[in-house]
Parts: C-alpha cells; structure tokens; sequence
C-alpha cells in the first residue's frame, strides 16, 4: 500500500490548527518526519528543539486554517463554500478532469483566491466523487438527459 504523505500532511497541518495559542504556536505532538515535511514546505518553523510548540509561518497559517475548515467543519446540508458560483455539469457525466476544469474555471472567473482553486482541486483528486466533492465548493446543477 503507498502512502500519500502529501495528504498526511494536510491532516496535520489542519490538526495544527487545532492546537493553535498566542497568534501562531501550536503542539508539535505529531510524527517528527511529517513535521519536517512541513518545515521543508515553509509551513512551520524548524521543528527541532526541546519546546513542545512549533511557530506556524504566515503560509502555514493560511492554509492550516483552509484545511482545518474543508476538513473538519459541518456546511448547512446542501451550502456549498461559493454559492454565488452555478456550474452546469450535465453532460459531463461523472467524468474526473471535465468536472474538475469545468468548476476551477468558474471558480477562477468569480475571483476565488488561487489556494482555495488548489484545495479543491486536491480534494477532487484525491475523492472517488467529483460530482460531490465539486457540490461542496459550489452549486452544481445536473439536469437529466
């Protein structure tokens, strides 16, 4: 079985914000070879030293908290995070990269911030559903054929 630590990574990083004091400390109670994976990607501090906090960088903040909201909060049933945004995908089917172009170009044209573009991007990659993953992120319309 490969791991993904890329996706271990995410779960940490959102974990950390779980944790966070003073502004941008968080416990560093995690595996050491993760927390090194984030230090390389400038996420967080060196995590090496006898604290047992780890400073988060400005990046490492942003996108701890994006992931910590796309992972562990509850949206009302059927909200998606950009409502305003309507995407057509009937004719697409459940067909991965269709779906994924179609809604980061609407994305895109309505000014999301390029993590957010990312992060849904990733999630529709690494789910076996773009058509709920993409309903997550915005109003997904599919009329029948």
């Amino acid at each position: 079985m490969a791991i993904d630590t890329d996706r271990i990574d995410d779960a940490v990083l959102a974990l950390l914000h779980l944790t966070l004091h003073d502004e941008s400390w968080a416990g560093k109670g995690f595996d050491p070879d993760t927390l090194g994976r984030l230090h390389q990607k400038g996420l967080i501090d060196d995590p090496a030293g006898e604290t047992d906090t780890v400073a988060l960088t400005g990046n490492g903040l942003q996108r701890s908290k994006q992931l910590f909201e796309t992972m562990f909060t509850r949206q009302a049933a059927g909200q998606s995070k950009y409502p305003h945004i309507k995407v057509d995908l009937a004719d697409l089917g459940d067909q991965l990269w269709p779906i994924l172009r179609r809604v980061s170009y609407a994305m895109s044209d309505a000014d999301v911030n390029e993590a957010d573009i990312e992060q849904y991007k990733a999630e529709v990659k690494a789910g076996g559903d773009p058509v709920a993953v993409s309903s997550r992120w915005v109003q997904v319309e599919r009329r029948a054929d």
